[in-house]
């Protein structure tokens, strides 16, 4: 059981620490596209050590007590990285960004979530 928790929390800093440094590099225009990008790459790792937990748990790895207390843990960094993404002021233009009050929209959401209005509007 710790020995499955170990291996899991391993594999996750690992995950983390290895993104950055197998990137690209590709050109970056401005260092907001940095933070994005930053937040994008937290939230999917602590989405797929969500789904590693999820899958450890299954197979009798993890106690349901480890499993929820990992669950929480990248539930609450996963949830920090998408409201910073929310609140990030948009750039001019930027189609992802609501026109009215220029939140960024999180994902493929249909409205805006500072003022309400349809993305399409």
């Amino acid at each position: 059981m710790t020995i499955g928790l170990a291996l899991l929390l391993i594999a996750t800093v690992a995950t983390v620490l290895a993104v950055p440094l197998l990137d690209s590099g590709a050109d970056v225009e401005a260092s907001s596209d940095l933070g994005v990008e930053r937040l994008e790459r937290e939230k999917n790792a602590a989405l797929t050590a969500i789904r590693e937990a999820q899958f450890d748990h299954a197979m009798g790895k993890l106690s349901e007590e480890d499993y929820a207390s990992l669950r929480s843990f990248y539930e609450r960094r996963a949830l920090t990285a998408l409201s910073e993404l929310g609140t990030r002021p948009a750039l001019q233009n930027d189609a992802g960004a609501c026109g009215h009050c220029g939140r960024r929209f999180v994902d493929d959401s249909v409205f805006c979530g500072g003022c309400g209005r349809s993305r399409t509007s």
